[in-house]
């Protein structure tokens, strides 16, 4: 592998840009950016990537930096903010890492078509404040809400809670653009909803980590800002509270969110006095969120079950404090609903799990050892569904493979990877 940037200078670097304003790129020394510095250092990279960072703020000279990557066989990092550096797979040496947020602004916006095109870099708390002024948003609820950019979260498919009511990230895409290995800048999709042309390169992409291409721009669907909203979390036995969540799953309920949540701060913020239950967002007209709510305590009631209802700030802190994570592994897990409970009553971690798709993240602590994390694993995969650990320490990456098991995938994916980045130019933390 060439070993060009490792020894490099921001002049060498721009020397290779030969048709863009070069005094107009961003290089900083990562080692002499304590927030960067932090950033590398946790995600265990460190000892494997070059002293500059790059931010490119154009796509011709983000294209001729991986142009360049791709001629002189070097290994491209993409980031945005870099909240989520440390996630997935971790062994490969790297010569350049390049940042994104530079693309942090709105490309096209039709509001009355329900749809906005943004750069890669746009983080998604600004997307959703410029929108929330026109009175809609996209709903998209990641770990690292304040920094966490589009491409980002494209990228690792990361969107938790409104999971319930509108699907997951590549459920709200309809276009992106990105940079290919060559340095070839590529659209797919469109700007409308109804627009079926051409291979879904978005869903291929959403959840790719990066490993595919640098995404520049994403087309969302957006949704209007709901009138009212409230929130009700209900506790008590846990084999009841499964009863409920079939109850709630096959009625005519609309729930937006709906996760059984153990999450210890976020509950105790509420004073139930319980440190697991089910929480359920309605969000609509108001007589609509209060008959639904009604209706969810009335079954309660019936089965034995306390709820509390809540709104305001109370309601938004608590399905935001649930995506805080003070531990150093995170394990995305999948299950089928009726099981989840379980998952719970019998492991005792913290995370939270969606009712209806059995999708959700577990939080594992410092001294969580590898025979417990491939327990719980064993234990997702008997019961239909996987497990992933999307963060975790680098000791604990050598004993347990991150991934877990990908069915007949596997192989699919090298061929995917291969056609699209033949001589791996992006960072692959996949396999």
């Amino acid at each position: 592998m060439n070993q060009f940037f490792q020894a490099s200078s921001p002049r060498q670097i721009k020397e290779i840009l030969d048709f863009c304003n070069v005094n107009s790129i961003e290089i900083i020394e990562w080692k002499q950016n304590s927030r960067w510095q932090n950033k590398i250092k946790m995600a265990g990279l460190a000892d494997c990537i070059p002293r500059y960072l790059v931010f490119p703020n154009t796509t011709v000279m983000l294209s001729q930096l991986v142009n360049f990557a791709y001629r002189n066989h070097c290994r491209v990092i993409p980031t945005g903010e870099g909240t989520k550096l440390s996630w997935g797979g971790l062994s490969q040496p790297a010569d350049l890492l390049i940042s994104m947020v530079n693309f942090n602004g709105v490309v096209e916006y039709g509001e009355k078509d329900l749809v906005i095109t943004v750069q890669g870099g746009m983080k998604i708390k600004d997307l959703n404040h410029f929108l929330a002024s026109r009175g809609q948003f996209v709903p998209i609820d990641p770990f690292f809400e304040d920094d966490a950019t589009v491409g980002g979260v494209v990228a690792t498919g990361n969107s938790l809670c409104w999971r319930q009511r509108y699907g997951g990230v590549r459920d709200l895409i309809l276009g992106l653009s990105f940079v290919r290995a060559d340095g070839e800048a590529v659209k797919a999709g469109g700007k409308v909803v109804k627009n079926v042309a051409g291979y879904d390169l978005m869903k291929l992409f959403t959840g790719s980590y990066g490993s595919l291409g640098i995404i520049t721009e994403v087309t969302f669907r957006v949704y209007p800002l709901m009138a009212s909203s409230s929130s009700v979390f209900i506790t008590g036995e846990k084999k009841v509270l499964g009863v409920l969540r079939n109850m709630i799953t096959q009625s005519s309920l609309t729930p937006t969110m709906a996760d059984f949540v153990a999450h210890y701060s976020a509950i105790g913020a509420l004073g139930s006095g319980a440190d697991f239950g089910l929480g359920i967002r309605f969000e609509g007209i108001k007589p609509s969120v209060e008959q639904q709510v009604k209706q969810v305590e009335s079954w309660a009631e019936d089965l034995g079950l306390s709820s509390l209802v809540f709104g305001d700030a109370l309601e938004r802190n608590f399905w935001k404090d649930i995506k805080v994570m003070d531990y150093p592994t995170i394990c995305k897990v999948g299950l089928m609903g009726n099981r989840i409970i379980n998952l719970f009553s019998r492991f005792g971690y913290e995370g939270f799990i969606n009712i209806s798709s059995g999708v959700g993240f577990v939080f594992l602590g410092e001294d969580i050892r590898a025979h417990q994390v491939l327990a719980l694993r064993r234990f997702c995969e008997d019961n239909g569904g996987y497990l992933s650990m999307v963060r975790s320490p680098l000791a604990l990456q050598k004993q347990v493979e991150p991934w877990g098991y990908v069915g007949n995938g596997l192989e699919m994916m090298k061929k995917i990877k291969e056609k699209f980045d033949p001589q791996g130019v992006f960072y692959n933390r996949l396999f």
